[in-house]
Parts: C-alpha cells; structure tokens; sequence
C-alpha cells in the first residue's frame, strides 16, 4: 500500500493534489460558524444555552474560557477568537455599538480608537455622540475623538432606526459562510 502526505491530498486536483478538503480546518470552520451564529442570533436555543451558562457577566466576544467547560465551548471560543479580528458593526440606531471596543467606522477596515480612555467613559456608545434629531454632535466627536471627527461625520446616521448588526468583513453580503 502506498501512502500519501496529507498535504499532497489536500491539495485541489488542478495542483496535482487529490482535492480532498483538510478536515482539521473545514472543523474550525464550522466551529466558526457556531461561534457567528451565537453572535448574530443570541436568542436561539443555542446561544441561550451556552451564554446562559458561561457568560453571566461578559459579553460573548469578552468572555474567556473557564477553567472547567466543555470541549465544545471551548472549541467555540477558540474559534471565535479567529473571527475577531474581521468582524465589524453596521451602525443602524447606534445603541449598541461601544465606540471604544466595536470596529464601526468602516465595514472594509478594522478601525479602533487606540488612544487612552477616561474610566468613566469607557460604556460609551455611539449613539451618545448623536443630537435628539440624529444629527452629529460637533462638540462631543472634537471632546472625545478629535483625530477622527472628520471620518465620523462623514457616516450618515441611520433615519429607519434599524439595529446594530454584526458584519462579516471578507464577504460582500456581511454573512459568515464555510
């Protein structure tokens, strides 16, 4: 019988390989898949379960992995680990986007503040920095994000007041797929 490297099978046929998908990451993927859909869908049964058990005072992206839990949660949280870093905000109504911790200000690009924040501002959200009529407000956005003001004001606040939803950047739809 002749064996043959994994990294020879994986590889798509038109290289020379047999175009067998590597399960190690088509595993961390679906992984991924759950970890998005606990993201966008915290009331199905679920993220219910799950965040009912391991994040009573975290949120889902900020929660850490105790040090007794299941294979699956923490499998989960690892693989949501590789989602952070492109997953962003569409702003709708703007009470739920955290203008410190959220990457809002561009659905292409992963934008954070890095500057040090006052602890007293930390809960800040971006619909803080809005008037009543949902206009920006000048004097906050130069108060608290000097540097990016001008970008800010560029965005155009939302007339509908839809909510804040979670984007996925690398596909065009803002879905998570496999």
């Amino acid at each position: 019988m002749c064996w043959i490297a994994r990294s020879k099978m994986t590889k798509p046929k038109a290289g020379g390989g047999f175009g067998l998908r590597d399960i190690q990451i088509f595993n961390q993927a679906l992984l991924a898949k759950q970890a998005w859909r606990i993201l966008i869908a915290p009331d199905c049964l679920l993220a219910r379960v799950l965040l009912g058990k391991y994040c009573h005072k975290t949120s889902f992206l900020e929660a850490q992995a105790p040090a007794v839990c299941s294979h699956g949660w923490r499998s989960i949280l690892h693989d949501r680990d590789l989602l952070k870093g492109n997953v962003g905000k569409a702003i709708g109504n703007r009470e739920n986007a955290n203008v410190w911790k959220d990457s809002w200000l561009s659905l292409e690009k992963n934008i954070k503040f890095f500057w040090p924040i006052q602890e007293k501002r930390l809960d800040l959200r971006v619909s803080d920095l809005l008037t009543s009529d949902m206009k920006w407000n000048e004097a906050r956005l130069e108060e608290f994000v000097p540097l990016l003001a001008d970008q800010i004001k560029c965005l155009r606040p939302s007339e509908t007041g839809a909510a804040d939803i979670f984007t996925w950047r690398p596909a065009r739809s803002g879905k998570y797929s496999t």
